[in-house]
């Protein structure tokens, strides 16, 4: 008679995963029966020797980290030897139901495969007595990524049922594979994977287009907390197990929950300058601090804006294997409109309204690199990612972006997987002035209420940065972005996207130029000085014409949020003919010191023109503010658990005193975020302190170090140290 079956066609109970003997209830002991019940004992992982061989020596966990596609030992110390009727039998097993048709359940099948093949199942290296050594094969395509259990039963010719499962071991995660031909992440460049897979140190760039500042960023990413965060954050939301063998998927799944917005993820954004509750965006020196609170509490952490997303997404993303840079674009457009443009007005009397699309001083976001095999040639390589919550993407209705192709950005062919009309926008679109009219007017049955000022094809999308490859340098992948503005391929490429636009861009005929008008702004100025700028006028025909100028200052984050309003002047000039004018506009330190603390700017929107003609002139520039540096000395070299002392120091710029100052420190082989608080610190004085360190991780190691005050934050600092 045949045993009853489960759905899956295996023997009912087969499920169960048991860890030693167990005896019917009811019947009386059998000495020899129980003898003769196998149970494992122990197991060997020879963790040491399987690191090596799958470049997973730095991950800090107790569980034994592989890469798909690359097989490994492991030695089972059972409780009896194996008859010669009995058969060993393998399964790797994901969480509490698992299923083959899920991706779930992997049987494993006695192989012997040819060198370089992609094979799932087991080999048998050696019986002794009752010792086992096997190796176990997992497939570089097909092999989900995640906490697996491993299990084992004996089939036996002598018997009509097979035995229940026991379990072998749990400490096994499979990451993905950049090292193998197969997997979908192969990276061939040896030097790349050491950066974007290997590196645990990387910089953020940001400041403006003209002033780019820079900061190093710890990533942390073998940290035993950072991958019991990104186990976490895999098995959350809706991301189905046959999901967890595609980069794809999980990598679009990872800029869901690395924000908060829809799904209790990891960080919650916040541009708002209040971040009570919480730790400012700037007081953030790397992502193992936040992921490590993450994985401790389950609560999303407060406070993250778009460098400390993308910082945290790279974390989790080359914690799993996948290859991943952050990467900042300088005037970042945000398109809400999915028209390709970024409009700003002005009401009727030239003074900016706030209800404008925004170009972002800077963004960050990251970039992931995995083939594409759904969607046409060429478009592999490196794939636009974000988790920043900007807009919900037009397929999930979640806040998520991508993973989109840079190659089809690059070429304006925006209607492929995922976001690609965003994500275009932000490097491609024209920046348009418009102006409100006194009285609306009437064309060709339209109600006409704004006149167009100027457009600007060239202002966003400038000077993409990332880390380049084993230096701590600044490089510029523009060009993989998008084609030389002015060129033939860039009309070509934005006619392609305009295909998929929701209006037809239409290009503005300016009039004549009666006057010449050119602002001089300063790309920076250092906080705590007057900022003074000239903007010249000069009459080019033979007639006065009389020249008007209103200069609006706002404080404003980086997003282009505005903070406040700190100037507004209203210039006028009777010019006669060809003749010139300078104007000067001053801010001083009094009027901004109260809203420009972290990374804030002032931006000034500048509207221009003559009267009584068509001639406007319209921009707005964004002035950065330049903060001190932290010096940072540390011993060139230091011992592995010994002491050392780091000296760290700036000066204040203001001649107004700092309080509640603190620094923070981080970095790889330090543990734990360690703060250091300051007080109050007088105008123009030197703040200092002594922080000691103790090294927990050898090799050339870099300190971070932060500052935050009630006034001014923002301040960064790192020092190199060599541990022994």
């Amino acid at each position: 008679m045949s045993s009853r079956r489960n759905r899956r066609g295996r023997p009912r109970g087969a499920a169960n995963v048991t860890t030693g003997s167990s005896r019917a209830r009811g019947r009386p002991r059998n000495t020899n029966a129980l003898s003769d019940v196998l149970s494992v004992k122990s197991v060997e992982l020879f963790k040491d020797e399987t690191s090596l061989k799958h470049y997973t020596s730095e991950y800090e966990t107790n569980e034994l980290v592989i890469r798909r596609g690359i097989p490994f030992k492991v030695l089972i110390n059972l409780s009896r030897a194996l008859k010669i009727h009995e058969t060993p039998e393998f399964e790797l097993r994901m969480g509490s139901r698992p299923m083959v048709h899920h991706g779930s359940l992997i049987p494993l099948k006695p192989v012997d495969p040819k060198p370089d093949e992609d094979v799932t199942g087991f080999k048998l290296l050696a019986k002794a007595e009752d010792v086992l050594t096997v190796e176990i094969h997992t497939s570089a395509v097909n092999t989900g990524i995640g906490n697996w259990l491993l299990t084992m039963r004996v089939a036996s010719t002598n018997r009509r049922r097979k035995l229940p499962y026991l379990k072998v071991t749990n400490d096994i995660i499979i990451v993905f594979n950049p090292w193998s031909k197969v997997d979908p992440v192969y990276m061939k460049n040896e030097e790349w994977r050491n950066e974007y897979v290997l590196n645990e140190e990387g910089m953020q760039f940001y400041g403006t287009s003209n002033s780019i500042g820079e900061m190093d960023w710890y990533f942390g990413q073998f940290e035993a907390l950072v991958m019991k965060a990104s186990i976490k954050l895999l098995n959350m939301g809706s991301l189905r197990y046959k999901d967890h063998s595609d980069p794809v998927q999980v990598a679009r799944h990872m800029s869901a929950l690395v924000n908060s917005q829809d799904d209790n993820g990891v960080l919650v954004g916040n541009w708002s300058g209040d971040y009570k509750g919480g730790k400012s965006p700037g007081h953030w020196n790397g992502s193992a601090a936040i992921l490590k609170q993450y994985a401790n509490t389950g609560k999303p952490v407060k406070f993250g804006q778009c460098w400390v997303f993308s910082g945290v997404l790279t974390a989790v993303l080359r914690c799993l294997g996948i290859p991943t840079r952050s990467l900042t674009t300088f005037d970042s457009a945000h398109d809400t409109g999915g028209n390709l443009t970024i409009d700003k007005h002005y009401d009727v009397n030239g003074k900016p309204t706030e209800n404008d699309d925004s170009i972002w001083n800077f963004h960050v976001w990251n970039d992931v690199w995995m083939a594409r095999p759904l969607l046409p040639e060429g478009y592999g390589g490196w794939q636009a990612l974000d988790a920043t919550p900007q807009e919900i993407s037009e397929d999930s209705r979640l806040y998520q972006c991508g993973p989109m192709p840079v190659n089809a950005i690059k070429e304006g062919q925006i209607n492929v997987d995922y976001d690609g009309a965003f994500i275009y926008a932000e490097v491609n679109a024209v920046e348009k002035y418009w102006q409100k009219l006194k009285e609306p007017k009437e064309i060709d049955g339209k109600t006409i209420l704004y006149r167009e000022l100027s457009s600007n094809s060239t202002k966003v999308g400038k000077r993409l940065s990332t880390k380049a490859v084993g230096r701590n340098v600044r490089e510029d992948v523009t060009h993989q972005y998008k084609y030389a503005e002015g060129s033939k391929e860039e009309e070509l490429s934005f006619k392609n996207a305009r295909k998929y636009a929701k209006i037809t861009y239409t290009v503005r005929k300016d009039p004549k130029k009666l006057v010449v008008f050119d602002s001089n702004l300063p790309a920076f100025v250092n906080f705590g000085s007057d900022l003074t700028f000239p903007i010249k006028v000069e009459n080019t025909t033979k007639s006065t014409q009389n020249v008007f100028i209103s200069v609006v200052g706002k404080s404003v984050q980086y997003n282009g949020s505005v903070v406040a309003q700190i100037l507004d002047v209203d210039l006028t000039k009777n010019l006669s003919g060809q003749k010139s004018h300078t104007f000067e506009v001053t801010l001083p330190f009094a009027a901004y010191k109260e809203t420009i603390k972290g990374d804030n700017n002032v931006k000034f929107f500048i509207l221009g023109g003559v009267t009584d003609t068509d001639q406007v002139f319209a921009e707005q520039v964004v002035v950065d503010f330049k903060k001190p540096t932290i010096t940072v000395k540390a011993p060139a070299a230091g011992q592995l658990g010994k002491a050392i002392t780091v000296n760290v120091k700036f000066t204040n710029p203001l001649p107004v005193g700092l309080t509640g100052g603190m620094f923070s420190l981080e970095g790889a082989g330090v543990r734990d975020e360690i703060y250091v608080e300051v007080g109050a610190i007088k105008p123009n004085a030197v703040c200092s302190a002594e922080i000691k360190v103790i090294p927990k991780k050898l090799g050339n190691r870099k300190i971070i170090v932060g500052f935050t005050s009630d006034q001014m934050e923002g301040l960064r600092g790192s020092a190199s140290l060599n541990v022994t």
